[in-house]
């Protein structure tokens, strides 16, 4: 769908949405490289200065009026004051060009300019068309994920989907609530590795989503394929494809494989199913309760290619089963009543076996992981969002909790969150030494009576990260499929085995602190809940734990929170240079000083100086 497609459909909206995705993009890229140190920054009062270079080589000068924040030192940029050479500007064109075609040298520039456009171009679309508000029918979990439409609010390409196209996007986006079919094909059972969590069986999970009429058309195409006998003696997986991924990669990739019927493609399967805000993990609509699949997509989003390698898929029933043993023998979390959506089967090509020639091109194209469904774990009364609905601001401009924040009101709320969302994730770290990547997208808040209770998480077939031998019970750790030399060179941030604690307190700090809370805090300045009240809370949550175990002492200063400095991912480098070398940056910690704001305040309290 074209320009025109979204026109007609945006009720004549389209050139205030054309021109704000612009602005977004614009303030999203100089927030990251003036935080990353990619842009020269003056700062005078509250306008901050850069210069470019136009296409004759004269400098140019950008301003705009922005802010450092108090969490890590983020800049925000306030909307619409950006300006070239004193004139409001919302050309993306001229604005890359001049920023960072002509100024920057980064390996990748042409393909970061190229992330940024089509970033455009797609939210564009999906802004042109959302309603006002969120209907009070998709008021719940597997609604929301489709409404999360705001995408990542610190990567300037947060919705960049390489690969895409307009019809593409329009037909898979989750913005658009489009139904999607799942393709199916039949794998010789000898290509195909399963694993499957404890308690469950691979016929049992597929069969949640094939009814017994797919199954049969299944079988007959199998026979009529010339591969009789296949169904009777078990020699063939069938495995779910995304329709994208067969059309465009697995079609051609294996094309050998389906003449020699080592692969045969199946069609699609009855039920339709909704995508969720990953795009990839789809739900199913005809049967509420099934487990979500999350499936291979070789299109690039943010700062990563979707597909999903092979030790992954055949890691995720083991840290779940792991995982889930180790937070139900936990006394802790067990209060908190914190849990996890385990990844249950998990189903690969063995791409170990193809030629060298294929090989490279056919890496993690084709798998799927089965994750429960967040209603196995919700009990009566009991509603989930997913944590970044904490930041969505509706089309109407009314955020998406508004409601619950002034029913409640804004101390006691926050409170609530604070304590729900950061007690399980510093527990796993102090006592567990685990961490995962646990930013917004992959935590589900857990309310009642629109008041926070409790959290699960999500995504953990390679969002786990921890030093073996500091687990708090190393024996109990699962042995992992290890990965491939190739994928270490293909992804050099993913990774589950860290070399050192700070690896893995870094982890925590990147994901959760930096990106998950720091955007929720900027959330709740508007209900007058400053940044720094915010982070206090945070602090005195770790405080109060650090009080009540003493018996991790050790483990407070080898995962220690409070330190100076915060190690975090500069991600618009990553885009721009390249995963040669890992680029992390120091940011100010506002753990620290809020504790010791805290510290002080708890002080003069108890000497009645502050009431």
């Amino acid at each position: 769908m074209g320009v025109v497609g979204y026109r007609a459909e945006a009720g004549g909206r389209t050139e205030a949405v054309y021109v704000g995705v612009q602005e977004r993009i614009m303030r999203q890229t100089l927030e990251a490289m003036w935080f990353e140190g990619i842009l020269d920054s003056h700062v005078s009062g509250s306008e901050w200065r850069t210069e470019g270079l136009t296409s004759s080589g004269d400098s140019v000068a950008y301003t705009c009026e922005a802010e450092r924040k108090f969490s890590f030192g983020r800049v925000k940029v306030k909307k619409g004051t950006i300006q070239r050479e004193g004139v409001n500007c919302t050309d993306l064109d001229l604005f890359l060009e001049e920023i960072v075609l002509n100024a920057l040298k980064g390996a990748n520039v042409t393909a970061f300019i190229q992330e940024l456009l089509e970033t455009m171009a797609k939210d564009s679309q999906c802004q042109a068309i959302l309603p006002l508000n969120i209907p009070n029918e998709d008021r719940h979990y597997d609604a929301l994920e489709s409404h999360m439409t705001d995408g990542h609010l610190y990567h300037p390409s947060y919705k960049s989907r390489l690969g895409f196209s307009l019809k593409d996007n329009l037909a898979y986006g989750p913005e658009f609530n489009t139904e999607v079919a799942l393709v199916w094909v039949a794998v010789k059972k000898e290509l195909a590795q399963t694993a499957v969590s404890t308690g469950y069986t691979s016929e049992e999970l597929v069969g949640q989503h094939l009814t017994v009429e797919d199954v049969q058309r299944f079988h007959q195409m199998l026979e009529c394929d010339g591969k009789e006998g296949a169904v009777t003696d078990d020699s063939y997986v069938f495995i779910p494809v995304h329709p994208w991924q067969w059309e465009h990669q697995l079609e051609t990739v294996y094309a050998r494989q389906l003449m020699d019927g080592d692969l045969v493609y199946l069609g699609p399967s009855s039920s339709p199913y909704r995508a969720q805000q990953s795009i990839r993990s789809l739900s199913n609509r005809v049967n509420p309760e099934a487990p979500y699949i999350k499936l291979s997509l070789s299109i690039t989003n943010t700062s990563s290619t979707r597909i999903l390698a092979q030790h992954t898929t055949q890691n995720a029933p083991l840290i779940s089963d792991w995982l889930d043993e180790l937070v139900r023998e936990d006394e802790l979390l067990q209060q908190a009543q914190f849990g996890i959506l385990k990844e249950i089967m998990g189903l690969s090509f063995r791409y170990e076996q193809l030629p060298a020639t294929q090989y490279g091109r056919a890496y993690g194209t084709l798998g799927a992981i089965w994750r429960e469904n967040v209603s196995v774990h919700l009990k009566e009364g009991e509603t989930a969002w997913p944590l970044n609905a904490l930041m969505l601001v509706q089309t109407d401009g009314v955020p998406f909790i508004q409601d619950a924040v002034e029913r409640h009101g804004v101390e006691k709320w926050s409170e609530a969150l604070v304590r729900t969302v950061t007690l399980p994730i510093i527990h796993l770290l102090y006592a567990h030494g685990i961490a995962l990547e646990s930013h917004a997208q992959n935590i589900i808040l857990v309310l009642e009576n629109d008041l926070p209770k409790r959290i699960l998480i999500k995504d953990l077939h390679d969002g786990v990260r921890y030093v073996p031998d500091q687990l708090l019970h190393p024996e109990l750790a699962p042995k992992l499929n290890p990965e491939p030399e190739t994928h270490r060179k293909f992804n050099r941030y993913s990774f589950i085995y860290a070399g050192d604690v700070s690896e893995v307190r870094d982890y925590t700090y990147d994901a959760f602190f930096f990106i998950c809370m720091t955007d929720i805090a900027l959330a709740l300045e508007k209900y007058g809940l400053s940044e720094e009240a915010f982070w206090q809370l945070c602090a005195g949550v770790i405080v109060d734990y650090q009080k009540q175990h003493s018996e991790y002492t050790e483990r407070f200063v080898a995962f220690d929170l409070f330190a100076e400095d915060a190690l975090i991912e500069e991600m618009t480098k990553r885009r721009l240079y390249g995963d040669g070398e890992l680029n992390f940056r120091k940011a100010s910690n506002p753990l620290k000083v809020s504790k010791d704001a805290l510290e002080s305040k708890r002080t003069l309290e108890l000497k009645g100086i502050v009431e």
